[in-house]
C-alpha cells in the first residue's frame, strides 16, 4: 500500500443530520464525510486514485498523466497525490492555462507539468495526434482517464461498502450522491451486495448518464440504480443564485460545506425529493459527500472574472 494512505482520514466518519424537513417526513439522514479524507485528495478522488497510485509505484512508473478542465477536481487531486507519493504529475488541460486560476496554481505549486490543448483536441483524447504525441513523449507515465474512472478506481470505490458494514448496524435504504462521469456510482453499483438503492443526481445536462453508469458497471445490479437529471441548474459548472443561497442555508444549519458543481446540486435535489415525499416514511438515506471543495475557490475566481467554465 502506498505511504500516503496512512495520512488519510479513513474510514470517513458519518454524521446524523436532523433538519425540520427530515423530522416532518420521518427520514433518517446520514452524511458520510468523504470530503474530510484529506484537504488535497478528498472524496471520491482519493477512492479512485488509491490503487492507481499503488499501481504506478509497484510497476515502477515515475509519473502519472491524466486529463481535466481548468477547474478539475481530478486534476487537483492527482497533483496533490503525486506530490505526496514522490511521483511526477502531468496534466493535459482543456483550453488555456491562467496562472491565477486557483486550481491550476495549486497544481503548479505541486510541480505538475500542465500541457494545454484545444477543446477539439481534448474532446478527441487519445484519437488526437497531438495528445498521442504527448503520451509517446512520456512512456514512463501511467495514464489515468479523465475523472479517474478505471478498474482500479472501482476497487477503491467499493471499499465504501466495507466501511459502511463496520460503521452501521443496518445498511441504508438509499445512498444518494453526485455524478459527473458516473464512475463513482458505477463502482458502488457493481459492488452493491445489499438492498440499498443508489440515487445518482447528475451535475450536468445529459440524458446519457444512466446508460453510461450501466455500461461502466457492466449492468450489474441495474435494478438498484436511479439517475435524477433535473437538478443540474443549467449544466456542468453552471449555477444560479437559488443554488448558492440554498448551499449557504444548508451550510449554516449543518456546518457541512458544499461546492456549487457537484454536492451543492445533489444536496439541493435530495432535500427537494425529501420535501416532495419521494422517500417513504421511515427511510434511512445515506448521502455520500464526494468532496470537491477546492471548487469553492474556483467559484470566487470565476465570479471575480465573470467567467463560467466547465469542470
Amino acid at each position: 500500500m502506498n505511504s500516503i494512505s496512512a495520512v488519510m482520514t479513513l474510514p470517513s466518519f458519518i454524521v446524523h443530520v436532523i433538519l425540520p424537513v427530515t423530522l416532518e417526513k420521518k427520514i433518517k439522514l446520514l452524511i458520510k464525510r468523504d470530503d474530510l479524507i484529506h484537504p488535497w485528495v478528498s472524496g471520491n478522488k482519493w477512492r479512485k486514485l488509491k490503487y492507481n497510485i499503488d499501481c504506478a509505484i509497484n510497476n515502477h512508473y515515475n509519473s502519472i498523466i491524466t486529463f481535466g478542465g481548468a477547474f478539475s477536481n481530478h486534476i487537483f487531486a492527482v497533483a496533490g497525490a503525486c506530490a505526496m507519493s514522490g511521483l511526477k504529475s502531468i496534466g493535459i488541460i482543456r483550453g488555456e492555462i491562467d496562472p491565477a486560476n486557483p486550481t491550476l496554481k495549486f497544481c503548479a505549486e505541486r510541480n505538475m507539468t500542465m500541457i494545454p490543448v484545444t477543446r477539439n483536441e481534448y474532446r478527441e483524447k487519445e484519437a488526437s495526434s497531438e495528445i498521442q504525441q504527448i503520451l509517446l513523449n512520456h512512456p514512463e507515465a501511467l495514464v489515468i482517464p479523465e475523472g479517474g474512472t478505471n478498474a482500479l478506481a472501482f476497487t477503491g470505490v467499493a471499499e465504501i461498502w466495507d466501511e459502511l458494514k463496520d460503521q452501521l448496524d443496518q445498511m441504508p435504504d438509499y445512498m444518494v450522491l453526485s455524478a459527473g462521469t458516473g464512475g463513482t456510482a458505477a463502482g458502488l453499483l457493481s459492488a452493491n451486495d445489499f438492498e440499498t438503492k443508489i440515487i445518482s443526481i447528475s451535475a450536468l445536462k445529459s440524458t446519457h448518464l444512466y446508460n453510461e453508469i450501466l455500461h461502466l458497471s457492466e449492468h450489474k445490479n441495474k435494478e438498484k440504480l436511479t439517475v435524477i437529471d433535473n437538478y443540474h441548474f443549467g449544466g456542468y459548472g453552471k449555477w444560479t443564485t437559488e443554488l448558492l443561497e440554498n448551499m449557504q442555508e444548508f451550510e449554516n444549519k449543518t456546518k457541512i460545506p458544499l461546492d456549487h458543481v457537484y454536492n451543492g446540486k445533489s444536496v439541493f435535489g435530495m432535500m427537494d425529493m425529501i420535501k416532495n415525499d419521494y422517500f417513504p416514511e421511515g427511510s434511512t438515506i445515506l448521502y455520500l459527500h464526494t468532496g470537491g471543495l477546492q471548487g469553492k475557490a474556483g467559484l470566487s475566481y470565476m465570479e471575480s472574472k465573470n467567467v463560467s467554465d466547465k469542470h
